[in-house]
């Protein structure tokens, strides 16, 4: 192959990286409706691990007939996923999504089978902007 053009070649992949979108999406502001898909994910496959890293340094956990009270992101993982343990989700549905701009809140209903028994449990989960991140400060099911 020609020198010049193997040096074209060079430059040319260099400067167009491979894979680039067609819009940068470092300076967007994360849109809060995602961190609600991914606790919506998280509950549907039974992983507190889906929506882990959303949640904030302190927690303010609820769970119907258990823990209740302020949480550190770890504790609150460790109860949420020993909680969805003992469970089974059969539906999980966000049904009312505020969209206030400084604390956007999500509530729905959360139907579980549990040693043979089932049961329909509403959820609400609030979040609060980090920087440019969504985090969850607090998740009631009751």
């Amino acid at each position: 192959m020609n020198p010049f053009r193997t040096a074209l070649l060079l430059a040319t992949i260099c400067i167009v990286p491979i894979g680039t979108k067609a819009q940068d999406t470092r300076n967007t502001p994360e849109d809060f409706r995602v961190v609600f898909e991914d606790v919506q994910r998280g509950f549907e496959s039974g992983s507190v691990a889906e929506f882990s890293q959303r949640l904030a340094l302190q927690v303010q956990v609820a769970l119907k007939g258990e823990e209740k009270g302020y949480y550190s992101s770890n504790h609150a993982y460790y109860l949420l996923e020993n909680f969805l343990k003992s469970r089974k989700v059969v539906s999980f549905e966000f049904t009312n999504v505020s969209d206030a701009e400084s604390t956007p809140y999500a509530t729905g209903t959360v139907v579980f089978t549990s040693k043979g028994t089932r049961e329909t449990n509403q959820i609400y989960v609030a979040l609060m902007k980090s920087g440019e991140r969504w985090l969850i400060v607090e998740l009631n099911i009751y």
